[in-house]
């Protein structure tokens, strides 16, 4: 569900938004080019490098908005945000079916002040957009 391009395209993202893989090479030392759109027609796009997967147990991955071009942006809403987050994805068994999924996601490279600042006050709407994901991934899972 978090390596293959056409399981992430149905949960990925948080609700209202759809999600397309432009570019999916998701390996370490490989990399996807994302857009995301809102039920009006807005577009986002994102970029991320995997550097780790270790499959059933963990994703390492950076990522990044960009514009249509794959060429880094700021968050189109948040022009303070930083450039780079660190995204951490670990499963652990916990039974025959429930797998808890602990991620860390965090700012990486040069990140000022201003830039952690933003995404400290941003906690809120982050854990309100990963678990709009992660809502999606129940359902989806449920589906199949």
């Amino acid at each position: 569900m978090f390596t293959d391009p056409k399981h992430l395209v149905q949960w990925v993202g948080p609700a209202g938004l759809t999600a397309e893989f432009i570019k999916a090479d998701i390996r370490p030392g490989g990399s996807t080019f994302t857009s995301m759109t809102s039920a009006d027609g807005a577009k986002m796009y994102g970029h991320a490098e995997y550097s780790e997967i270790e499959k059933p147990h963990r994703v390492v991955y950076i990522q990044q908005f960009c514009d249509e071009n794959e060429k880094v942006t700021r968050h189109p809403m948040a022009p303070t945000w930083p450039e780079s987050m660190l995204t951490i994805v670990e499963l652990t068994e916990e039974g025959p079916d429930q797998t808890r999924v602990t991620l860390t996601w965090e700012p990486v490279g040069a990140v000022s002040k201003e830039e952690l600042e933003t995404f400290i006050n941003a906690r809120a709407g982050m854990n309100q957009g990963w678990t709009g994901s992660f809502d999606k991934l129940e359902e989806y899972l449920a589906s199949r």
